[in-house]
């Protein structure tokens, strides 16, 4: 099980599976890359090589057909190792189940189950698999759901030398992310693009051969800095264990202390692993690894210095920053993005947009953070000139300068849960609702019965996400709403019943029929009756 030398692959399958064109959904050219790129990286001498005949392919499939079939025939088959890996776009049904999409996937109830693969099919081809390791890697939306309730590929305990491996580029409501052709010449998924350049480059400091649990570390790492949902993983028995690839890196592992890279990964391990009252040792070794040029422990000093850190460790939100650790931040940001490094100078777009108030400094910073293809900086940069091309910031972080709410208005969403949690009361009609408006209300509960299959929840978090992404993305225009005129435009938006099918055609019209830069006044004539 760790001895990749003499591992025999022909007794194991590997089922990769990418869909880059989708009904709904915008080719996805990147999809394919890292489809491409995996495909590649199994077959290349660093993973084994795997044999070409224990490795199968289902690209691009128009239909679902006998993917089911093909899927459960291949893992079956194997004895030693059962790997799938999905690249593509995930959705999920009305019970939350996590369907991998093929072309012509429909995202409308009841249809995804039917018209897309259930993950539950591959967990359950898993379970009645003969192989002793069984690793799934899903690179889609989404991707955390497979780990919800039954999370394990097996349900029953495995042989002391098995084990079994769920990794999952993002939680269970969180998008994956990738990269746009017109930002990256050679375009890909984000969470395979870590994945096969931490293969390839291989893990300094890291023994001769690369766990699953190597490679997750370093993959984890990768996306947080650059802006980007963490990925997840579910473990079960001695998976961790498992060798995955051989290590690229220098085979001796260089003590800490000496090498920068290795003094930086146990700093990381330790800020992962262990607990608050050890931030003295991990600050203490993340300096010694930037002083001698790591930009990677620069930012982490930085993000210690912000209060990040610390909040990630105890579980709760950061607190603000002021005076010597906004110095302090800002100058390990600096230190590295004078050393080329992308991610500094993101940081420094922030501080500079959000505490130091200065929107000049920020747009250079987000600009060369996006010349040096961080795309998170991209999404900053687009959201920040386009609100002030509107007129929506002068000054600081939006909104968080004006009062909050006053009592006699709406009550917002609760910020702890995606909109249209649990514990939220649904969407109400605009403000003036009479006996006049039942009939506009029974046509909003048809639409939801309709459309939504009743679920109001999935109904007011797709709509909310429809409305980001048509009025200029995370950071633009509705960044700098209060959460109450968010719910109320969500509101209005929602009765006017747009087809689920086309629902973000409909965002995109209602956002140009109010007006850019007008979102604002829109949800103020709303809350106020004078439509």
């Amino acid at each position: 099980m760790t001895d990749l030398a003499s591992r025999d692959y022909s007794r194991s399958r590997a089922v990769l599976m990418g869909t880059w064109e989708c009904e709904g959904f915008s080719k996805a050219p990147a999809v394919e890359r890292s489809f491409t790129r995996m495909r590649d990286l199994l077959l290349d001498p660093v993973c084994g090589p795997w044999p070409r005949e224990s490795v199968v392919e289902i690209a691009n499939r128009p239909t679902l057909g006998t993917t089911c079939v093909e899927v459960t025939d291949a893992l079956m088959a194997a004895t030693d190792v059962a790997f799938f890996y999905y690249v593509g776009h995930g959705i999920y049904d009305h019970r939350e189940r996590l369907c991998l999409t093929v072309g012509d996937t429909k995202i409308e109830a009841p249809y995804p189950a039917i018209t897309g693969l259930l993950f539950e099919t591959v967990r359950e081809a898993f379970h009645h698999s003969p192989a002793t390791v069984k690793i799934a890697v899903l690179d889609c939306c989404y991707s955390g759901l497979a780990a919800k309730e039954f999370g394990h590929l097996s349900a029953t305990r495995l042989p002391p030398i098995s084990g079994t491996y769920l990794l999952m580029s993002s939680s269970a409501f969180e998008m994956s992310w990738y990269e746009l052709e017109d930002t990256a010449a050679d375009a890909q998924t984000c969470f395979t693009k870590a994945f096969v350049e931490t293969v390839r480059e291989g893990v300094g400091g890291a023994p001769p051969g690369l766990t699953l649990d190597h490679i997750y570390g370093v993959v984890a790492d990768r996306l947080v800095e650059d802006g980007k949902p963490e990925p997840h993983r579910r473990i079960a028995d001695d998976a961790a264990a498992w060798v995955f690839a051989h290590n690229n890196a220098p085979a001796s592992p260089p003590e800490p202390g000496t090498d920068p890279d290795a003094m930086f990964r146990e700093a990381y391990r330790w800020e992962t692993e262990e607990g608050i009252e050890r931030l003295h040792l991990i600050e203490a070794r993340y300096r010694a690894a930037a002083e001698a040029g790591h930009t990677q422990a620069m930012n982490r000093l930085g993000q210690i210095a912000e209060g990040r850190v610390q909040a990630r460790m105890q579980g709760i939100e950061p607190g603000p920053v002021d005076g010597r650790a906004l110095l302090q931040a800002t100058y390990w940001y600096t230190k590295a993005a004078e050393a080329g490094d992308p991610v500094g100078p993101m940081h420094l777009g922030q501080l500079y947009e959000e505490q130091y108030k200065d929107l000049d400094r920020a747009l250079y910073w987000y600009g060369l953070a996006a010349q040096r293809n961080n795309s998170a900086a991209h999404e900053r940069l687009a959201g920040l000139e386009q609100r002030i091309r509107l007129g929506l910031v002068t000054d600081g972080r939006p909104g968080e300068d004006e009062q909050k709410d006053d009592p006699g208005e709406e009550e917002p969403p609760d910020a702890g849960q995606p909109v249209g949690g649990p514990q939220q009361p649904g969407p109400r009609p605009p403000a003036g609702f009479t006996v006049a408006d039942l009939t506009a209300r029974l046509l909003f509960h048809q639409w939801l019965d309709r459309e939504w299959n009743g679920d109001q929840q999935l109904a007011i978090a797709q709509c909310h996400n429809v409305l980001i992404t048509a009025t200029g993305g995370d950071y633009g225009e509705w960044s700098t709403l209060k959460e109450a005129d968010q719910h109320v435009l969500i509101t209005d938006f929602m009765y006017r019943r747009p087809p689920r099918a086309s629902v973000t055609l409909e965002a995109r019209r209602y956002y140009q029929e109010i007006g850019p830069g007008n979102l604002r006044a829109h949800a103020e004539k709303l809350r106020r009756g004078k439509q």
